[in-house]
């Protein structure tokens, strides 16, 4: 269903004393330095791509910025020993151990970029229409296991150490559906610290299973469904009782091929009013690298979902002499629905050191930093918490004063 060949070119188809605190209540948004975004409920707006989110570093901070709040790296292949790589051409791991830097070597870091921006969730799309992928996990879970020592567990253990930003595995069997193996598999990523979410199309009933006994071993692995409803899926509706997943929530997903962001809008709103649905994602980014489509149809799924949150940007470093003032100018930026009030605090400062916050016109804050003359000489991390009712996000930048 999303793709007919092994590569993308076939498919397209995260020493002080007190400082003050302050309080700024901002309509639409919140003051900080470049935080984590902030969140006005808990579903995910999502968006599934292959190369572009590994082979140009434009296309990071094009997502980083858009309003989508899961970036799904797609597609993992699993081969008969285990190996692991994206799309034929992006090896991750090799007998067991992670080799993706030999390919490329910004990955890591440019994943957990993306949760510097609107993006809360980096999830791994493992598998596709192509035969191989499940069959192989199949084969490799019923002759190793899923202990320790299996070549998955090697595999997945060492993707979580060398990618920290990687929070979940997206399960996209289209032709395998071997149940006691997929859940095997599951309670083994789950122990990992990841959490999982099928990637369902059609076969409603084993999904279903999937979902229940792998929450029934290692509760709240599975924390969603993504629902193709595009392509194969098309006519799928995640709020009949086919797609009923109890607690667990579904996040319907949609194409750029069929829909505009307006259609997008009116679908998820529609499954939004009528059963809640709270999230949703877009297939393929590919198709829509760099035209501005991103930010639309991320604004259309937040719209119609009701999600919404803000991040923020300003220096990774300020500078600051003994005996003067230094200032960093923050930017802050919001997406979707967010309206709550923000309360900003900021860390404790080292001795001699004291802030204010000047609180400017539209979407841009001063903080001002001065120093007593005696103020030592050092380099020291300052971090900025915005909170928003139960919501807490935090910045951290350099303060070196010399």
């Amino acid at each position: 269903m999303k793709r007919s060949g092994n590569n993308l070119s076939s498919c397209q188809s995260q020493r002080w004393i007190s400082a003050r605190c302050v309080t700024i209540l901002l309509l639409l948004l919140a003051l900080s330095l470049s935080a984590p975004a902030a969140f006005a409920q808990t579903g995910y707006s999502g968006i599934f791509g292959g190369g572009p989110f590994y082979k140009n570093a434009s296309n990071i901070t094009e997502i980083e910025h858009s309003g989508f709040t899961e970036a799904i790296v797609w597609s993992v292949e699993v081969n008969s020993s285990g190996d692991l790589n994206f799309n034929g051409e992006f090896p991750l791991t090799s007998k067991g151990v992670y080799v993706g830097n030999e390919s490329y070597p910004d990955f890591a870091s440019d994943m957990a970029l993306l949760k510097q921006g609107s993006v809360q969730r980096v999830t791994f799309s493992i598998g596709s229409s192509n035969v191989g992928d499940w069959q192989d996990i199949t084969a490799l879970v019923q002759s190793q296991g899923t202990g320790p020592g299996s070549i998955l567990y090697k595999d997945f253990q060492s993707l979580k150490a060398a990618i920290p930003a990687l929070d979940a595995i997206d399960f996209d069997d289209e032709n395998s559906f071997n149940l006691a193996t997929t859940v095997q598999f599951g309670v083994m990523l789950g122990a990992l610290g990841y959490h999982v979410l099928p990637d369902a199309y059609d076969n409603n009933s084993y999904w279903t299973s999937v979902v229940s006994e792998i929450n029934s071993q290692l509760p709240g692995t599975v924390d969603g469904v993504h629902l193709q409803a595009y392509a194969g899926g098309a006519g799928n509706n995640p709020c009949s009782a086919t797609w009923n997943f109890g607690a667990v929530p579904v996040f319907p997903g949609l194409w750029d091929h069929v829909d505009t962001p307006a259609e997008v809008k009116s679908k998820i709103k529609g499954w939004h009013t009528q059963c809640g649905i709270d999230g949703g994602f877009m297939w393929l980014y590919d198709d829509f690298v760099g035209n501005g489509m991103a930010a639309k149809y991320a604004k259309a799924i937040d719209s119609a979902a009701g999600i919404g949150g803000f991040f923020l940007s300003g220096p990774a470093t300020v500078t600051l002499k003994p005996g003067k003032t230094a200032k960093a100018i923050i930017k802050v930026a919001d997406f979707g629905v967010f309206t709550s009030p923000v309360t900003l605090t900021l860390s404790p400062l080292p001795e001699g050191i004291t802030d204010s916050i000047v609180v400017g016109t539209g979407k841009s804050q001063k903080i001002v930093f001065t120093a007593t003359p005696t103020a030592a000489a050092g380099s020291t991390s300052v971090t900025v918490t915005g909170t928003a009712g139960t919501v807490s996000r935090t910045f951290t930048f350099i303060l070196d004063v010399t």
